[in-house]
């Protein structure tokens, strides 16, 4: 007499020899890892910052100054800025995507590791380099409707276009991390719905800020106040994790009773 149970296909049962689960990963461990991420980036952030700095004799702006030399300062700042929040961020988008996969599948899972570690750390640095130029665009203008690719974007936009190019590059590697554990398919998925993610937290955090403390600008990678960076680290990991979480696109299969 045949059984009337289902096997459960493969790619979806556990893999206790690896230490990776089943699919879709947990939200709760997922959340679990971004905020534990979050704690580590937040102390990041306040002891790596800043590894380079402007010359002093760049930095040093005597009184009544020749345009030339402010241009000159602000050329270097930048340039520092993109070096600092490169490496940075790098830094925080490979704690990132080691925490999620450690506390999703368990640190058996090597590869998925390595794979969340360069791709967000790799996609981190990148989308700082392109986070501060945004943010750098936003300065020089004073906030006033920036023109890209055609677009007028007015200040409020051009922060959530900011924070989406930084958070969103991480939330794709972060996702690629997690899918490499199935396939490559799944990591594309994993991925896209991690850099939804990000721009979900951009879009939340700009927004929040707007209402809640009213005259805000915006116009910095991040926050520099303690409790606004925490808030800030919390909301966006977070975003991440809960959009991979959701995003795959597939229901747990049911175990035969």
């Amino acid at each position: 007499m045949q059984s009337d149970e289902q096997p459960v296909s493969d790619s979806n049962r556990p893999n206790k020899s690896s230490g990776i689960g089943d699919w879709p990963p947990s939200l709760f461990r997922l959340v679990l890892g971004a905020g534990f991420a979050a704690i580590l980036s937040f102390i990041v952030l306040k002891t790596m910052v800043p590894i380079f700095v402007v010359p002093i004799e760049i930095a040093t702006l005597p009184e009544q100054a020749p345009i030339s030399v402010y241009q000159r300062y602000e050329k270097a700042l930048y340039e520092v800025d993109s070096k600092n929040f490169s490496i940075v961020f790098g830094v925080i988008g490979a704690i990132l995507g080691a925490s999620c996969v450690a506390f999703t599948f368990g640190t058996r899972a090597f590869k998925a590791i390595a794979i969340a570690v360069i791709g967000a750390g790799g996609l981190g640095a990148a989308g700082a380099f392109l986070s501060n130029w945004m943010f750098n665009n936003m300065r020089v203008n004073s906030g006033k409707n920036a023109v890209i690719l055609g677009v007028s974007l007015d200040g409020m936009t051009q922060s959530i276009v900011g924070y989406s190019l930084l958070w969103g590059m991480i939330g794709l590697g972060v996702g690629i991390g997690i899918g490499s554990t199935r396939s490559v398919l799944k990591s594309l998925v994993a991925g896209i719905s991690g850099f939804c993610g990000g721009v979900l937290g951009a879009i939340l955090y700009v927004i929040m800020t707007a209402q809640i403390s009213i005259g805000t600008v915006m116009n910095q990678v991040y926050p520099l106040g303690d409790t606004s960076l925490a808030v800030w680290l919390v909301l966006f990991t977070v975003s991440v994790a809960v959009c991979i979480a959701l995003g795959s696109g597939e229901k747990r299969p049911k175990k035969a009773a």
